[in-house]
C-alpha cells in the first residue's frame, strides 16, 4: 500500500488524490509511479510527488535544491520526456512534453 502525500494545498486542488504510472510512448518502456492530485491533465510532475522512480532515479534526488542542477528526463530511446523547470511557489518540477508519455492506473496501490 502506498501512502499518500498531502501538503497545505492538498484540499485546494480537490482531496483527491490518484496513483498513476507513466511510460514512454515510444517505447513502452516504464518511466516512474506519480501521485496526480486534482482534476485535468498531467502538464508538470513535481520531484516530491514521485514516489518510485524506476531508471530517474538520480533526476528525483532529494538533496537537488536548484533548476540548474537539474538534467533533461529523456527515455533510454532518446525520446525527450520533460524539462526542468520551477514553479512560482519555488516548487521544483519537470514540464511534461504533451504526447511523449502514456498514463495508467498504478499496480503500486
Amino acid at each position: 500500500m502506498t501512502k499518500i502525500k498531502k501538503d497545505k494545498y492538498f484540499r485546494e486542488r480537490g482531496g483527491k488524490a490518484k496513483i498513476i504510472d507513466l511510460s514512454c510512448a515510444v517505447c513502452g518502456q516504464y518511466l516512474f509511479t506519480y501521485q496526480k492530485d486534482g482534476p485535468g491533465w498531467l502538464k508538470r510532475c513535481y520531484l516530491n510527488r514521485v514516489i518510485i522512480s524506476g531508471q530517474f532515479l538520480k533526476l528525483f534526488d532529494k538533496k537537488i535544491k536548484d533548476q540548474k542542477e537539474m538534467k533533461n528526463m529523456i527515455c533510454q530511446c532518446g525520446t525527450l520526456i520533460g524539462v526542468p523547470m520551477c514553479h512560482k511557489d519555488k516548487r521544483l518540477a519537470y514540464r511534461l512534453e504533451r504526447g511523449k508519455f502514456k498514463r495508467k492506473n498504478s499496480k503500486y496501490k
